[in-house]
Formats: structure tokens, C-alpha cells, sequence
């Protein structure tokens, strides 16, 4: 058996046009050559491809399945021909984020503010998800970014920084002027969720209900950008991370440390089996640069922002249960 790089180029073409004809004129060859490579890829791999009916291939099954395994070896061939593109250039290239919408609208914008600076010929695509983890695994990115803490065997995830929880309020609320909130200061307000779904509506649901609160529970969100919004104009209150909240973007909301605090943490999320490019090391080396000034005090951190590096202790939060009058 000895396939070709052109037999299989021929495959995808036919598989994404659907006929000999226009894969042939993809390919810029006569339809006769078309065919017989397609033929000659039935026969070197031993597999029935396509059913002919009225001089009409049909993919079958079997065909199918292949596709989507030559899709993601010629995908990885492409990654292998940016990687030595980017080796010979160095500072041209492509960047491609994915990033949750708070985080991208802070951290990591603050990074690519720098980077895009300093790389003023390198290409930057970013976009926003809140399916971080699953939209790396399923696209070609080169970096995600987000809080939620998506698990899977082909993901390298980097935990970057780690924060507590805060409560928002409008900045003429009852609440703004305390040092920290508790569910108990929050009982009968009105309460911006998150999505029943997520992992933080579920674990805030929790603390509330082991502190017996009860809140007016009517707009659900699915991100922290959303519960900013409302909360800035008198909506109601939210617990969010508090990596976006930034006084700039929401000057009509007030954040304040929240007890007993929960844990976020912010982490990248690359694919293990690609090639990861020198552009991308190089951005997660600023972004680990600006991270490290925050936390270190070489750049502005509002006095209610509490965070920590990874593999830095900090003072434990007694259990949820410990802290109930």
C-alpha cells in the first residue's frame, strides 16, 4: 500500500464539491485523472469509497470516516508548514485566541495590547466563546482562554492566576460601601444568575442554600460581561470573578470581596497534539509578564481584587459549613 499526498487531496476535494468534475477543476486536472486517482485510492487502501450509480460516485460510510480522518492529518500538515514559516520570519506569522468575553476584555486584552505593538507585521484573530475548552479542541487556534475548568485528555492546561469571588452592586446601593458581603447581606435582593448549566450557578446555588438565603432569583446570564451590564444599570446584585471588573468599563458598579469566597481560576488552554508556534509561546510569555506585575503590585490592582499566583499559598478560607451562624 502506497498512498499519495495527491490521492488524498483528490479524496477531500471530491468529498467537499460532491462531483468529479468540479474536485478535477479544483485540482486544476482533467476529470479522467481525477478518477483515476480516486480509483487508485480504493485500491491501495482495499476500501469500497464510493458506490457507482449512473455514472455518479456516492460516498459510502467507510468514506465518510476517512474524511474526517485526512481532514485532521492535512490540518496538522498545515500547522507544521506555519510552524517553519514562523521559524524563518519569526515576527510575521498569525495568532489565533479564543477567550472567554470578560477575560478577553481585560487580561487578555491588556497583553495583546503590548504584543500587537511590538509585533506590528503578526496577524491577530481573536475571538470570544463561552465554550472555551471545546472550541479548542474543534478549531484551529492557537490559544483559549477562560475560568471554567474544562478537563480532556487532548488539552494542555496552563492554570495562570488565581482569584476570589466578589459581589457587584450598583454603586448607590445599600451594600457599596462594606469591605466584605456574605449571603446573609444579600437576602431578599434582587440576584442576577448565571446559567442553571454552569458550574458557578452550581456552586454559588450552594453556598446560598447551606447559608439558608433566599434570593429574587428572575434574569439568568452566561457571562460575568452580561451581569456587569445589568448590574450597572440598578438591575440588580451578582457574584462574578472579578478579572472583569474593571472601574473603566463598568464606572457604575461597585465590587466587593465576597464570604466565604470562591476560587476561580484563570488558565490557557492549547491543543496537546499541535505544534505550538513560536508567536503563541511568545504572547504567553508577555501575558505570564503582565500577570506577574499585577499580582506583584507593578500595576494597578484595585485594593478588593484578591488573587494569587499558582504554587503560592495564600490564608484558607474556612469550609463553607464552618462559617454558617
Amino acid at each position: 500500500m502506497r498512498i499519495t499526498h495527491r490521492q488524498l487531496e483528490a479524496f477531500i476535494q471530491f468529498m467537499e464539491t460532491g462531483t468529479v468534475t468540479a474536485a478535477a477543476d479544483r485540482m486544476y486536472v482533467t476529470q479522467p485523472a481525477m478518477s483515476k486517482m480516486l480509483a487508485g485510492l480504493e485500491i491501495d487502501l482495499n476500501l469500497t469509497l464510493f458506490l457507482r450509480e449512473k455514472r455518479r460516485l456516492i460516498p459510502t460510510d467507510e468514506a465518510r470516516l476517512l474524511y474526517n480522518e485526512v481532514r485532521r492529518l492535512f490540518a496538522s500538515l498545515a500547522d507544521v508548514e506555519r510552524f517553519a514559516e514562523d521559524l524563518r520570519t519569526f515576527r510575521t506569522g498569525e495568532l489565533r485566541i479564543v477567550t472567554a468575553s470578560t477575560i478577553g476584555l481585560t487580561l487578555v486584552a491588556d497583553a495583546l495590547a503590548e504584543f500587537a505593538k511590538e509585533n506590528p507585521d503578526v496577524d491577530v484573530l481573536m475571538d470570544m466563546s463561552s465554550n472555551v475548552g471545546p472550541d479548542v479542541l474543534a478549531a484551529n487556534v492557537d490559544i483559549g482562554f477562560s475560568v471554567t475548568q474544562f478537563q480532556h485528555p487532548a488539552l494542555k492546561i496552563e492554570p495562570l492566576i488565581h482569584a476570589s469571588s466578589v459581589c457587584i452592586v450598583p454603586k448607590n446601593h445599600h451594600l457599596a460601601g462594606r469591605d466584605r458581603v456574605g449571603p446573609k447581606d444579600l437576602e431578599g435582593e434582587e440576584f442576577i444568575s448565571f446559567s442553571r448549566d454552569s458550574r458557578m450557578r452550581h456552586i454559588t446555588d450552594g453556598v446560598f442554600e447551606q447559608y439558608r438565603v433566599m434570593r429574587k432569583m428572575r434574569i439568568e446570564v452566561f457571562a460575568s460581561a452580561e451581569a456587569n451590564a445589568l448590574v450597572s444599570r440598578g438591575v440588580g446584585v451578582a457574584i462574578v470573578e472579578p478579572l472583569g471588573v474593571r472601574q473603566e468599563f463598568w464606572p457604575d458598579v461597585v465590587a466587593i470581596p465576597f464570604d466565604p469566597a470562591i476560587e476561580f481560576t484563570f488558565s490557557a488552554f492549547r491543543p496537546r497534539d499541535r505544534i505550538a508556534s513560536p508567536l503563541a509561546n511568545r504572547f504567553m510569555d508577555m501575558l505570564r509578564r503582565h500577570i506577574r506585575e499585577m499580582h506583584d503590585g507593578e500595576a494597578y490592582l484595585p485594593d478588593w481584587m484578591e488573587v494569587r499566583l499558582p504554587g503560592r499559598s495564600r490564608t484558607p478560607t474556612p469550609p463553607v459549613e464552618d462559617m454558617i451562624d
